[in-house]
């Protein structure tokens, strides 16, 4: 099983993506922490080989699910994917999430990865912005991924998919 969740900050990428791995018992990937060393001072950004070399490591093992947005050097991920869903929730839901988890977060209801200051938050609405008006290019796409490309609207639609799919591959 090798499924790639993208979609736009605050669409449910990362709570699908650990769904589905703990329902399987596979892997589950987050691209942010790939691409950035947590560290006690911040995040680091790792250089592109040592991301590069990562990504394969992950891509040529047997089961995994990532999740993440679509970023030019990972895209790679594709041809290697059985699966790329597209998680593509409302965009004024997308909104609301991403100020209740900064909330969340500020006030230690919900851990984090960075730091929730306001800045972060401010970079938070402009990739949704940045996403909304990407998001044609990326359908067209995705397109190019014929039948390994699925979209769905909301997590529920996504999750069932995955199931029903592996369900009917294991025999189960």
């Amino acid at each position: 099983m090798k499924i790639d969740i993208i979609g736009a900050v605050g669409s449910g990428k990362t709570t699908l993506a650990h769904r589905i791995a703990e329902k399987f018992n596979i892997p589950c990937y987050e691209q942010d922490n790939i691409v950035w060393m947590r560290t006690s001072k911040g995040d680091v950004r790792r250089p592109d080989d040592e991301i590069e070399n990562m990504f394969i490591n992950i891509l040529t093992s047997d089961n995994w699910v990532i999740e993440g947005s679509p970023r030019k050097l990972l895209k790679k991920r594709y041809e290697y994917s059985e699966y790329i869903i597209f998680l593509d929730t409302n965009s004024l839901l997308r909104l609301y999430r991403i100020l209740r988890r900064w909330i969340r977060q500020r006030i230690g209801k919900e851990s984090y990865n960075t730091k929730p200051t306001l800045r972060f938050l401010w970079m938070n609405i402009k990739w949704h912005f940045e996403f909304n008006n990407e998001k044609k290019m990326l359908m067209l796409e995705l397109l190019q991924c014929g039948v390994r490309y699925k979209r769905f609207t909301n997590g529920r639609d996504a999750i069932d998919f995955c199931y029903s799919t592996y369900k009917r591959k294991c025999g189960s």
